[in-house]
């Protein structure tokens, strides 16, 4: 080092070389700083080794299990090594054949060693009588899966539990006691329990919304809440249906090409707008199934578009491409074209179009029934089927019979509730029909077998028509459920129904037939389509 010829920039040393601005030990650690990175595995500014890219430490890893080996010359890390000592010091148990720590007095494992508490011996079950061990208020474990105090049992131990339980613990034990299994109630009563010992509000309508599931379905514990919840007054009933509309709406939306969907997506928003104005009003707002069924008209022409005409935008539709669209379905002609005259009059007060291409275009049909219908043949093996055929399903017995003889609908028999039944009189009270209408021996059978099949549900339900899914509410069957419920028989509700109908508006007068179903004279005159009536044929001549 040579004369001292300037003070160090970074620690003020004294700096020997003419060429230089740092010390010797600034130097020296600048060199060091520029040979260090960041270690990919701890993140300090260390030297990394060639062969790892990593830092010395970080280098030397474990054999099995790859954590940090701190001695230079190790292969194992701390837990590894401590694990294979362990492992060294075990040895065959002569009893078990598993290794394990030998004990000198008793030359076993410790797990043989150790004496196991002995076993309860096997005790006659009082509910079966069978000598199987006990596991519960003296019945064995199948009846005690079975015994229908364990719900209260449970809903007891959750009282004890609770520092503040609600006052209407009690009742919902003893509502899902009455209306579900004993496994599924008990698992409602710690569901309850559940959210019931969480930090959230304990009140129902916020118990209520925390029950639900997310998805499609709110799952079973919401829906026997909402119907304990409601039936007592103690909360409002959910937006769950609301929820679902929303969601197949959505699927609409989004299945119509990007190009068109704005139009539609705003189409639909101003709908929705209305409904819920009529809503306020008290007037009769549009359902739901009615907004889905033109959201889906409106996809089906918007890939009709896209598809077949090559149109990407609605201000290029014109009369043919309507016309085009509406000849793919002539059956739906009529349903579809209001649809159509209701969005492109929309379109066109919002500029989104110059000219309504749907105008001048005629939607009548000619009115009358074009539908089939059964032979006598097959009327009369249906009629064998239903009140013959004990393998046959009650509910589709029911609602076969109430259409072929009575002309009920699907929905009549849907919402036929046990209140509806008369049976001095033997009877029922169907839909809007102003009388009851009597029954024949034949239907009430088969109506006495319907009910026999709903009192094995064991519930609270008022309709005639109970299922698996509806045993536990007060709901009625789904219309899904109908439309499939004489499938085995291989003929829709619409077609059995249609054909009675047939038959009475031309046997009888159709204004008679319309005051008995509670129709309008309009509807049952479409059944009169193509007839002639033989008084009104000029009869032959006479000489």
């Amino acid at each position: 080092m040579g004369k001292r010829q300037r003070d160090c920039v970074t620690c003020g040393a004294p700096v020997g070389f003419l060429d230089r601005e740092h010390c010797c030990r600034c130097w020296r650690r600048m060199k060091e700083d520029a040979a260090r990175s960041p270690c990919r595995s701890c993140g300090l500014q260390r030297v990394l080794q060639q062969d790892t890219g990593r830092c010395v430490l970080c280098s030397r890893i474990c054999e099995q299990c790859g954590h940090p080996v701190r001695a230079k010359d190790g292969r194992l890390c701390r837990d590894c090594r401590n694990k294979a000592r362990r492992l060294a010091a075990q040895q065959p148990c002569p009893r078990c054949g598993r290794p394990g720590y030998l004990r000198e007095p008793t030359g076993w494992c410790g797990s043989c060693s150790r004496p196991r508490p002995a076993k309860k011996p096997p005790r006659i079950c009082r509910e079966c009588g069978q000598l199987r061990r006990h596991a519960g208020l003296g019945l064995c474990s199948p009846c005690w899966q079975k015994h229908p105090g364990r719900p209260f049992i449970r809903g007891d131990h959750l009282r004890e539990q609770l520092a503040e339980p609600p006052w209407w613990l009690d009742d919902f034990v003893a509502h899902v006691a009455k209306r579900h299994c004993v496994s599924r109630a008990c698992g409602f009563v710690t569901d309850l329990g559940r959210l019931l010992g969480d930090e959230h509000p304990n009140s129902p309508q916020a118990l209520l919304e925390r029950s639900r599931r997310p998805g499609r379905s709110m799952g079973s514990f919401a829906r026997a809440l909402e119907d304990f919840f409601t039936r007592h007054g103690l909360a409002l009933p959910t937006d769950q249906s609301d929820r679902l509309a929303a969601g197949r709406r959505r699927r609409r939306l989004d299945a119509v090409p990007d190009p068109l969907r704005l139009a539609v997506t705003a189409f639909d928003a101003s709908r929705m707008r209305a409904q819920e104005r009529a809503r306020r009003a008290g007037t009769r707002p549009r359902s739901n199934h009615t907004l889905e069924t033109a959201l889906s008209i409106l996809r089906d022409l918007a890939l009709f578009l896209a598809a077949e005409r090559g149109k990407d935008g609605w201000e290029l539709v014109d009369v043919q491409d309507i016309e085009a669209f509406l000849n793919t379905l002539p059956r739906a002609r009529k349903r579809r074209l209001t649809v159509l005259r209701q969005f492109f009059r929309f379109a066109r007060a919002q500029h989104l179009v110059l000219v309504d291409p749907t105008r001048g275009l005629a939607g009548d049909e000619a009115r009358g029934f074009r539908g089939a219908t059964l032979t006598l043949d097959q009327q009369r093996g249906l009629f064998r089927r239903w009140t013959t055929d004990e393998s046959v399903h009650p509910h589709e017995a029911l609602v076969g019979m109430l259409a072929l003889l009575h002309g009920a609908s699907s929905t009549e028999t849907r919402l036929l509730q046990i209140d509806d039944v008369d049976e001095t009189t033997q009877s029922l009270r169907l839909g809007k029909r102003p009388r009851p209408v009597p029954m024949d021996p034949a239907s009430w059978a088969v109506l006495q077998r319907c009910l026999a099949h709903r009192d094995g549900w064991r519930t609270d339900n008022p309709h005639v028509m109970v299922t698996k899914g509806t045993k536990a509410g007060r709901s009625p069957a789904s219309t899904a459920y109908l439309s499939h419920v004489l499938d085995p028989c291989g003929f829709p509700p619409r077609m059995i129904r249609s054909t009675r109908l047939l038959d009475l508006v031309n046997v009888m007068d159709p204004k008679l037939v319309a005051a008995a179903f509670g129709m309008t004279a309009e509807s049952t005159l479409i059944y009169l389509a193509d007839r002639v009536d033989p008084g009104a044929l000029p009869g032959p001549e006479t000489p």
